[in-house]
Order: C-alpha cells, then structure tokens, then sequence
C-alpha cells in the first residue's frame, strides 16, 4: 500500500506542469525598458556609422587632390627632364665647336694655328686656358644635367609608385564605405525592428493591464486566464504558394553566414481571407504602411498547456481589434503588399511563449508546429498532409 501511495505521488508531481521560467508584468515592464535603451544604443551605432561614413568620403576626396597633385608634379617632372635634354643638345654642340680645334685638317692643326696666333706668352696662356676650360666646363655640366635627368625619372617612378598607392588606398576606402553603407542599412533595419518591439511590447503590457494582471502576477497563468485553449495549429491561407520556408534566406546578404528567414511568406492575391492559426486573443494590430511587416497582427495562443505567439505581416487590412477572442474559423485579415514586401503575400511568425514575436530572434519555424508543403509549391486547403517541408542548408 507504501508504494502505491508513493507510486501515485511520483506520478502526479511528473504530471505537474512546472514553469521554470515564469515572467512576471514588472518582467514585460523591464524589458520594455531594456528595449529602449537598445534603441538609444542602436541610434549611436547608427551616428557613429554616420560619421564614419563622412570621414571616409573625406579622405576620398582628399586622394583624388592628392593624386592630381602627384600627377602635377610627375607633368612638371617630365617638362623639366625635356628641358634638360635641349640644353645637353644645345651644350653638346657647344662643345664641338670647341673640340673643332683639337682637329686636324690638310695637315694643319687649327688649335695650334688658334695658339700659335697669340700676341705674347701672356696671350697664348690665357688662349690654351679658355679652350680648356671651355670644354670641361661644358663636359661637366653635361654630366650635371644628365644626372638632374636621371634623379627626375627615379622622382617620377617615386611619384607613380606614390600615385597607385594613393589609388590603392583609395579602393580601400571605397570598399570600407560600401560596408558601411550596407552595415547602415542593417543598422537601419535593426532600429526599425527594435521600434516595433517597443510599440508591441508597450501595447502588450498595456492588454496585460487591461486583462487585470498586477505587476507580480506570472503573466502566463494571468493571460492563460484570459486566452481560450486550443490543441493544434492550421494554416493560415485557404490556399497558396510557398515562396519562402524558414530557410530560405540562410544567406545573408552582408556576410553570407547563415541565418534564418525568421517565418514563412505564402504567395496569394491582394485580399485572399486570412485566418489565425488557432483560437486565441489579438493582442496587437497595427496599420504600418511603410517599413517592416507593414500591417500587422499579433495573436496569442494557448495550446495544450504552451503559450505560442503568432504574427502576420504585409497585410492589406485589418479585421479585428487588441482584445477579440479569434478561433481557427476566424478571418482577421486580408492578404497584401505593406511594408517591405515585394508582391503580394502574407508573412507568418511563430514564437514559443508569450512576446511580441516580431524579432527575429524571438521566432522559431513554423514548419515545425503547422504542416506546410515543400517550397515552391502550393497548396489548396488547410489540412491535407505534405511531406518534405524541411531544407536545411545551415546543418542546425
């Protein structure tokens, strides 16, 4: 008799749900607040990209003065370098005329009939001094100018050198603002993201609220008072095309690692009737033309004993309130094209527990609760069973 007391025990504490991790309205408060200060923080990653990308466009033009200055001096160089040249010509033909004497013609020698014509001795030094200083002053300037020429091509290779490091820096700088530019744009995406937590996350407290929920009270045992209880998921659409899974977007565009698409997009035309995915209670719609998910809806789910988080994005319109009890038979909204969308289609989060479910890192696949076809193909009810959902190229 002992141990089928002990045996019944056993079994009803394994039987007990336990929430290990319990949270609490202040806890939704706190993160709220921890919320903005990521957005204060993301807004000075953003200024600080910002000047950066100032800076580096600075420098850019700052180079190409730098190269026209270097390509000025490599013109100057080489106008000097032909100036040279003309005077070597021009001394080289002096020093002919002097070697001339040192010729002899019909047996004459004209530099001796020069010295030889000298009036005094005083004159025939002075004679044989000019004639030879003549002509190693000239040879030596020569040598000079031949030396000015050569030091002026090794500046101008310098120059060049100097040039395609310049351009090479260049490029560097260009590529540097490229990835600045493309990190501002997530920069961009990831404010805006963090945006919509907040006014989610501050809609979602105040239905809490509203609900009766003190500030102690473990909001899933609070809301689960308030969310009607369900057993299972459906689909969202009537019918569709799968135009992107889960994986789909495993690269990303500004890095290549991998990553998830966050939810599944299903291809359907502009006001095809959208349904919640089970029972449960809105707790955030929204218009948001511009941006993100554009319109948007946020339901809450309690489904054999979990709390689930489901959104639906890019909608055309909206159908019910924060506060409605919605079934799986429920329309809340039509298929569009709001927000960052390129073609008419609704995007579907899923999250485990009780959140917004707009953040990426707050969603997990839906193709692990809700049977959907392979991508790329359609489907025409919400039930039928497919096989092949899953391509996982992460390796997760």
């Amino acid at each position: 008799m002992k141990y089928k007391k002990l045996l019944v025990f056993l079994l009803v504490v394994l039987l007990i749900p336990i929430n290990v991790s319990a949270k609490t309205l202040g806890d939704l408060k706190n993160e709220y607040n921890a919320l903005e200060q990521a957005y204060k923080d993301k807004q000075a990653e953003i200024d600080n990209n910002q000047n950066e990308q100032r800076n580096t466009n600075a420098r850019i033009d700052e180079i190409y003065g730098e190269i026209a200055q270097t390509e000025k001096e490599i013109e100057d160089l080489n106008k000097k370098i032909m100036e040279l040249k003309l005077e070597i010509e021009e001394k080289d033909d002096q020093i002919k005329s002097v070697m001339k004497y040192y010729q002899v013609s019909n047996g004459e020698s004209e530099l001796l009939e020069y010295l030889f014509s000298a009036k005094s001795i005083t004159d025939f030094i002075y004679r044989a001094t000019v004639t030879e200083q003549m002509s190693r002053y000239n040879t030596n300037l020569i040598e000079e100018m031949h030396r000015l020429i050569e030091e002026s091509k090794k500046a101008i290779n310098d120059l060049h050198s100097k040039e395609e490091s310049l351009k090479s820096l260049q490029d560097e700088l260009r590529s540097k603002l490229y990835m600045l530019q493309m990190e501002a744009v997530n920069l961009s995406e990831e404010e805006d993201s963090i945006e919509k937590d907040i006014e989610a996350s501050k809609s979602i407290i105040q239905f809490y609220i509203d609900s009766g929920c003190s500030e102690d009270d473990d909001i899933a045992t609070c809301a689960n008072e308030q969310l009607p209880y369900g057993t299972r998921f459906w689909r969202p659409l009537q019918s569709g095309y799968m135009t992107s899974t889960w994986y789909s977007d495993y690269l990303y565009d500004y890095g290549g690692e991998c990553r998830s698409h966050a939810g599944v997009d299903i291809g359907a035309p502009t006001g095809t009737p959208v349904y919640s995915i089970s029972d449960g209670k809105v707790v955030f719609a929204e218009y948001g033309y511009n941006g993100g998910y554009g319109n948007k809806i946020v339901v809450q789910h309690y489904i054999n004993g979990q709390n689930y988080t489901s959104l639906y994005g890019h909608l055309s319109g909206i159908n019910v309130s924060v506060g409605d009890i919605v079934t799986k038979d429920s329309v809340i909204g039509w298929v569009g094209n709001t927000g960052n969308s390129y073609g008419s289609h609704l995007h579907l989060n899923l999250c485990v527990g009780l959140n917004s479910c707009i953040s990426r890192w707050q969603t997990t696949d839906p193709g692990a609760y809700i049977n959907f076809p392979p991508n790329h193909t359609s489907y025409y009810d919400r039930t039928s069973y497919y096989a092949g959902y899953y391509s996982n190229p992460c390796g997760w």
